[in-house]
């Protein structure tokens, strides 16, 4: 493993000492430039979390809503209450309100959506505090532990690692035992955003997407 990471006891790998970035509108900029993959993002995320569950939510927070394309989604479709919660008050789609951290601990959701989220937070604890039927993840797929002997040669230039932005990082196995602690079990992990994400000439799997219920 490379200086300055540890692998826990669920696998998942962590950046020891880190300095944290300012998330900010200059940050969110690059995703608004993005605008036409993060609208089809949106709407696949949706597709995909009504396909698995079968019913349109009652109640929907998305943690680390970013330009909204996801949640926006949400309300078009019919989610009766939507909600967003990020480190910036980011605007947010009508019809759509903002809670603090604390109100988004303290509610109960049909589901809690976290796209490209958990690998930026740097205390995973709240993972046990959620009240949520469903929850819906995307996080970058490290391969470190299935590549072996290669893994540590792959990780240093793997362009997700990202320091001091992403500080955890997270394999099928991982992510499924990480949330299982915090009383999530897993209905389905899959690959579908590398349809939209993977760069020209990039070979996946780029980002692994999970979906679990409380158990």
């Amino acid at each position: 493993m490379l200086d300055n990471y540890e692998v826990d006891r669920f696998g998942v790998i962590h950046q020891i000492d880190f300095t944290p970035i300012k998330y900010d509108k200059k940050y969110i900029s690059y995703y608004e430039d993005l605008s036409d993959r993060t609208i089809k993002l949106g709407y696949q995320r949706l597709g995909w979390v009504l396909g698995v569950t079968g019913e349109i939510p009652r109640s929907v927070l998305e943690i680390g809503y970013g330009t909204g394309t996801f949640i926006e989604a949400a309300r078009i479709t019919g989610v009766a209450d939507c909600a967003g919660y990020d480190i910036a008050e980011f605007p947010l789609p009508d019809g759509v309100r903002f809670v603090g951290w604390d109100e988004a601990l303290a509610g109960t959701w049909d589901l809690v959506a976290m796209f490209d989220v958990l690998e930026h937070i740097p205390d995973l604890s709240f993972l046990g505090r959620l009240k949520t039927r469903h929850l819906a993840v995307a996080v970058p797929y490290c391969r470190w532990r299935e590549l072996g002997a290669d893994g540590d040669a792959w990780f240093q230039t793997w362009r997700m690692r990202l320091p001091n932005e992403h500080l955890h990082h997270f394999d099928r196995d991982s992510l499924v035992a990480l949330l299982a602690h915090h009383g999530f079990e897993c209905v389905t992990l899959n690959g579908f955003e590398d349809g939209i994400r993977l760069r020209p000439g990039e070979v996946g799997p780029n980002i692994l997407s999970g979906f679990f219920r409380r158990g």
